[in-house]
């Protein structure tokens, strides 16, 4: 989450794309609950023998209706997500080279080559994946979860809902607790770039 208050002048910058991004996504994840809702209605009705065939027509279509549209709103969010985190990778190399060239000798004589290079390689693909993928994820997660749980908790069983809800505690250590070591484990890939980086220019 720092990272985003970090690139918030840039998310400002790209307010529309991102709205527009982000209000498809939460009409998606609202949009994939409709056919479960569906399946289930079909089957009820088959089991019950209340359906007829122009019912079961039209139930079906209206699953395939939303499928389409789910698909062709998705290619859309995508254009304008991964185009915004792809164009905020060029303004951080641009930024990123204006801050060398203005740099003294001392500057490069105190930092590697390899340091540079991976600086403007890895760590910039990085923040470019948490303002695409990263927003992607927060965003459906968050959207789709409550989504659920509400349908969980009015449709089927509250009781059921918070027995489901009971594992999340210890799921929220085991990630925090595997972050960490993730970032840890990133930092030594980097550490190890460098080198390679540094190496390869000296060869």
């Amino acid at each position: 989450m720092q990272l985003f208050s970090y690139l918030r002048e840039y998310f400002s910058s790209e307010w529309r794309r991102y709205s527009g991004a982000v209000s498809l996504l939460i009409i998606i994840s609202l949009m994939q609950l409709v056919p479960p809702r569906l399946v289930g209605i079909i089957v009820d009705g088959v089991t019950h023998h209340t359906l007829g065939t122009r019912q079961l027509t039209g139930w079906i279509a209206l699953i395939l209706i939303t499928a389409l549209l789910t698909y062709l709103l998705r290619y859309v969010w995508r254009i304008l997500l991964f185009g915004a985190s792809y164009r905020l990778a060029l303004v951080l190399r641009e930024k990123y080279y204006r801050q060398l060239s203005q740099q003294s000798q001392m500057f490069y004589s105190q930092y590697r080559t390899g340091d540079l290079l991976a600086r403007a390689t890895n760590d910039v693909d990085r923040v470019v994946f948490a303002a695409g993928e990263g927003v992607l994820t927060l965003i459906d997660s968050l959207v789709m979860g409550l989504a659920v749980l509400v349908v969980m908790s009015t449709q089927i069983s509250w009781q059921l809902t918070l027995a489901a809800l009971l594992p999340m505690p210890l799921m929220a250590w085991v990630i925090n607790r595997c972050g960490k070591k993730l970032h840890q484990r990133f930092r030594s890939a980097q550490a190890a770039f460098s080198s390679l980086n540094d190496q390869a220019r000296k060869v």
